[in-house]
């Protein structure tokens, strides 16, 4: 006899229109001892959540909704929270662990999507694409001719003659480094929780966050948010750094104090800076980033490929199914959960190739 659960999905992207959720009705397929309700519910508040998680047996979330320590003690009869993507600021997992609710997640999601976006932020920069790019649609190639000088805003040093720091040496900053070395590059690391030995068999260099920050041509950040990282690069960081170097953020918006940016960019205009994610998102028509010429924009869209969004969305929601089935997930983000709920390997547990 089949057992009857809920399924909600509160993640605006996937549940706005439950007429789009095709992908996980042919998942569920797979699994007939479930009869699942399948609903999509974007919520906006707590409130909402704590409403619709009275009914839900299984909760995917994405990263605008807050699972708090009042969500998990309001939400009994949830016995999985799946979150799309990689980063969990967003869910408080001790208190989701007291209350027997596994958290899952998936750490693969979009590593190599957002290791591209980095780099071509990189090229970017040190090509001075942004620039170059607006300046000759307003007619400087034709104003100044074939003399590439007049034409740039700055330098554009050699990229095998830089040095690339990474903050943060994950899987996403790994796979940075990797693409970086044919280029070329000099590349430094700082990440107090990965060892120096792996730091070294990647190829490249661990050093402290102060030699990074003095010695990078080019920085880019790839470390999670968490209270030691948030605003971890604030005045007191851009000051240390070159004055013409420039750096890169498609991690989390609030790493870097985005007023002590702004003030530094604008005093320092061979200074420069390439952000996929902010905070607040999106930025406020007024803020001072938009108008500065020595900024690169994207909308958080360093995570997008066609392949990673079915990817994401199919692996969480397998995820979730494996726990409403009594089978370990592949990733359990709160192990100490595994004190209150036994759950086994999954023997048939098939992946999505990311």
């Amino acid at each position: 006899m089949p057992r009857d659960v809920t399924i909600v999905i509160t993640s605006d992207r996937y549940g706005a229109d439950e007429s789009g959720l095709d992908r996980e009705r042919a998942l569920l397929e797979r699994f007939p001892d479930l009869n699942v309700t399948l609903r999509g519910e974007p919520v906006s508040s707590e409130e909402e959540l704590i409403r619709i998680g009275h009914i839900a047996d299984a909760l995917l979330v994405s990263t605008r909704e807050a699972i708090t320590r009042r969500v998990c003690e309001s939400i009994p009869q949830v016995k999985v929270i799946s979150r799309y993507g990689v980063g969990l600021d967003n869910v408080d997992l001790p208190a989701a662990a007291d209350n027997g609710i596994v958290v899952t997640h998936y750490p693969q999601y979009c590593t190599n999507e957002v290791a591209d976006h980095a780099m071509a932020f990189l090229l970017a920069l040190n090509r001075r694409i942004g620039e170059l790019d607006p300046d000759v649609h307003r007619g400087a190639w034709s104003t100044h001719g074939p003399a590439t000088t007049r034409i740039l805003r700055g330098r554009v040093p050699a990229l095998r003659d830089l040095t690339l720091g990474i903050v943060g040496f994950g899987r996403i900053g790994q796979a940075v480094a990797r693409r970086a070395q044919p280029f070329g590059l000099n590349v430094i690391a700082s990440d107090p929780y990965t060892s120096d030995d792996l730091i070294r068999n990647v190829g490249v260099t661990p050093v402290s966050l102060d030699t990074l920050l003095e010695r990078a041509d080019l920085l880019t950040i790839h470390a999670p948010l968490t209270p030691e990282t948030r605003g971890l690069i604030g005045k007191a960081a851009l000051e240390r750094m070159k004055p013409d170097a420039a750096i890169v953020n498609t991690a989390r918006g609030p790493i870097i104090d985005l007023e002590a940016l702004a003030a530094h960019l604008a005093a320092r205009p061979s200074f420069r800076a390439a952000l996929d994610v902010v905070h607040p998102e999106p930025l406020p028509s007024d803020s001072p980033l938009y108008r500065l010429p020595n900024v690169l924009l994207s909308p958080h869209s360093a995570y997008y490929s066609e392949r990673s969004v079915e990817t994401v969305r199919a692996e969480t929601f397998l995820s979730a199914i494996a726990v409403l089935r009594g089978y370990l997930p592949p990733t359990v983000a709160n192990p100490d959960v595994l004190t209150r709920v036994a759950l086994v390997p999954d023997p048939a547990r098939e992946t999505v190739s990311a």
